[in-house]
């Protein structure tokens, strides 16, 4: 009969499931650290820090709706149809805005999300909120987001929102109702060198 610690109170059996350690490492009463407890020293540690993975919080980032800031009239009729006569300033505005934000997240003081989300509210306090330019923040900030955790390159953050801005170049051409100032959007068509919504 063995004479292990664990023996005294389970059979040889269940002594080896319950601990995943054969008896043969016990003799005595006593652990032999010396023989083959070593080798099953990794496989547990790697057991006990995979078994908490499923536990570990990965927060997800979700813009609060709010009342818009300025609820400026932005929307015009198709026919007849001009830009704001304030839209190229805005839009030159919102790019010395982003050049700012630019060098913030250059010299790490703030994330390429929070940099996407100043240039927002820098954009909705400046021209309001307008359906092309809301649909564009979406896209900018999803490529922010992508970009920053590393699931995109740069070139593929690119490709992206240009695909985006040619979709709003297409649907452009067809709606009824236009925003009158959709400087985000026209803002980002100059970044990327595209042809400007008028």
């Amino acid at each position: 009969m063995r004479q292990g610690l664990w023996n005294v109170f389970l059979p040889a059996s269940d002594a080896e499931i319950l601990f995943f350690l054969p008896n043969n490492l016990f003799s005595q009463g006593k652990l032999d650290y010396n023989g083959g407890m070593k080798k099953y020293l990794i496989p547990l540690s790697i057991v006990a820090v995979l078994s908490g993975c499923q536990s570990i919080y990965v927060p997800t980032l979700t813009e609060i709706p709010v009342n818009p800031i300025n609820t400026v009239k932005t929307e015009a009729p198709a026919k007849g149809f001009r830009l704001a006569s304030s839209h190229w300033t805005d839009v030159a505005k919102i790019s010395d805005e982003a050049t700012r934000l630019g060098y913030q997240v250059g010299i790490g003081k703030m994330t390429k999300v929070q940099a996407a989300q100043y240039l927002n509210n820098f954009r909705k306090r400046l021209v309001g909120r307008n359906a092309v330019d809301d649909s564009m923040y979406e896209i900018y900030l999803r490529s922010a987001i992508d970009s920053q955790r590393g699931a995109i390159n740069t070139e593929q953050s690119k490709l992206y929102i240009q695909n985006a801005l040619r979709g709003w170049q297409q649907r452009w051409k067809n709606m009824d109702v236009k925003p009158n100032n959709p400087a985000f959007t026209n803002f980002l068509m100059e970044v990327m060198k595209m042809q400007p919504l008028k």
